[in-house]
């Protein structure tokens, strides 16, 4: 199963940042990052492709970041998460 985010966000670049520093939580979540897409037309959009090995874990970590704004360094302000599966 994967997990397609979308976040809105203040800058890509620091949104970046932030996400790189909180690794070892998505691994502890059981997921693992796929891909990373920013808006071609906007540094306020940003989209990943996790990986999930557990999709319990994997929504405390959505609980955990939706709390948490310090994991993302403040740089988050919607994100959205959806569970796939390749049809």
């Amino acid at each position: 199963m994967q997990m397609i985010c979308h976040y809105e966000i203040t800058d890509f670049t620091d949104w970046h940042t932030a996400f790189n520093a909180d690794a070892e939580a998505r691994r502890d979540a059981g997921l693992t990052v796929l891909q990373i897409w920013r808006d071609a037309d906007s540094t306020t959009h940003a989209f990943a492709l996790l990986e999930v090995n557990d999709r319990k874990r994997a929504e405390a970590w959505i609980t955990r970041s939706n709390a948490l704004h310090s994991d993302d360094a403040n740089t988050v302000l919607n994100a959205s998460h959806y569970f796939t599966k390749t049809a």
